[in-house]
């Protein structure tokens, strides 16, 4: 046999071993994924609890520790995965959109704890973001979501397989919630109701209308708020007999106010969203000081006369680091009687030394000004801290009788 054909052949079949080397590495290299998990429709098994016969009892005094571990069975996806589970909780065992909450610690691996403050917060957020008060045993039905990284075909196809969240059975448990602690304004978000009809009287529910027909309710001092932003806020100032308005919660919405039910008045006052109609407007029975008393936790509302006589301010301006202390941003009046109501939008350039803070002053000058050390949100007090804003564009709103003020953005 001629050697150079011998040669061809040797190189011939080690060409050959090499390719079905690397035919069997590629085959080892990529997974079979089962169709099932491709398409979502793959289920897997979340375990009973195994308190499932008792109720939780959660309570703020636990509330960084964990509530249970629940176990579960890893999904078929036909290789082995790395899965990330996030726990989800709903009163209705459908599972619809927008009726379940998703707790926001995700687990890695088939022990899945349930934190009690993560528990605690759905719940709350189940019932429309306020507890019953005494709360109540509620059955929580509970499932997992599975998540896993991407899944590839071949590492020599560019063509990626994306495996779908998964979804295990659903489980019930029992669990009696509680009522967190109140706290300051300062440390929550504050979700004041608004005052629309006054000022201008054009009735604007905009974020155009704020300070002229848009007024918030004043935030108040001690721990009187709960982590959803709800709670007691007050305002005080003059009101006209000839005048009617509305409390609005969300600013260009009008599903949750407070009127007055069968006309026009104080003498029952009622919110559309319990109620389930609509009120009549709101308004006082002869000129003067009142102030409104509004709890969004326990939905309570009072209007009543104010026995005050507040100086009369001939201008409030904003003063601060970010024009140099040099002269006052003129703030508008919302009314053009006894008015007791400032506003103004502003920006606040983003290269302003923020640190030097702001502050409020009447009538141009250093003989009243207030200042306080929160922001956005806050109650002066006079000669009081600068007001250290951030940059932004503001509506800034300041009532000179309490001192609140807001730079909403």
């Amino acid at each position: 046999m001629n050697m150079k054909n011998i040669n061809i052949k040797i190189v011939f079949g080690i060409l050959l071993s090499l390719v079905m080397f690397t035919s069997c590495e590629d085959e080892a290299a990529s997974p079979i994924i089962n169709s099932a998990a491709l398409d979502g429709s793959l289920t897997f098994v979340l375990n009973e609890s195994q308190y499932s016969n008792w109720t939780y009892v959660l309570s703020d005094a636990n509330a960084t520790k964990e509530m249970d571990a629940l176990t579960c069975v890893q999904p078929d996806y036909g290789f082995t995965a790395a899965v990330t589970y996030t726990t989800q909780v709903s009163f209705a065992n459908t599972f619809a959109e927008g009726t379940y909450q998703s707790l926001p610690t995700a687990i890695n691996g088939e022990k899945v704890n349930i934190n009690t403050k993560e528990m605690n917060k759905a719940m709350i957020a189940l019932h429309g973001g306020i507890l019953p008060d005494p709360v109540v045993t509620k059955d929580v039905y509970v499932r997992l979501k599975a998540v896993v990284s991407e899944a590839t075909n071949s590492p020599l196809n560019d063509s990626v397989t994306t495996v779908k969240p998964l979804y295990s059975n659903v489980i019930m448990i029992k669990v009696q919630p509680y009522i967190e602690p109140l706290m300051a304004y300062t440390e929550v978000t504050p979700v004041p109701y608004y005052i629309v009809g006054l000022g201008d009287g054009a009735w604007n529910n905009s974020n155009e209308g704020l300070g002229k027909s848009l007024i918030p309710l004043n935030v108040v001092p001690g721990n009187k708020y709960n982590a959803q932003g709800a709670g007691e806020y007050v305002f005080t100032g003059y009101f006209q007999a000839s005048r009617s308005f509305k409390l609005i919660r969300d600013i260009g919405g009008w599903s949750e106010q407070w009127g007055n039910k069968g006309g026009d008045g104080i003498n029952n006052l009622i919110s559309k969203a319990i109620a389930g109609e609509e009120p009549s407007n709101i308004k006082v029975p002869a000129d003067g000081y009142y102030t409104i008393t509004l709890n969004s936790i326990n939905n309570t509302l009072k209007v009543e006369a104010a026995a005050i006589t507040p100086p009369k301010m001939a201008s409030v301006g904003l003063i601060g680091e970010f024009n140099g202390w040099a002269a006052d941003v003129v703030m508008s009046p919302a009314e053009t009687t006894n008015n007791h109501v400032w506003y103004v939008t502003y920006t606040f350039a983003a290269n302003a030394a923020s640190d030097g803070g702001c502050k409020f002053r009447a009538n141009g000058n250093w003989d009243v000004n207030w200042g306080a050390a929160a922001f956005p949100v806050g109650i002066a007090t006079p000669g009081g801290k600068n007001i250290l804003y951030k940059a932004g564009k503001y509506t800034v709103i300041f009532n000179d009788i309490d001192a609140s003020y807001y730079f909403i953005q």
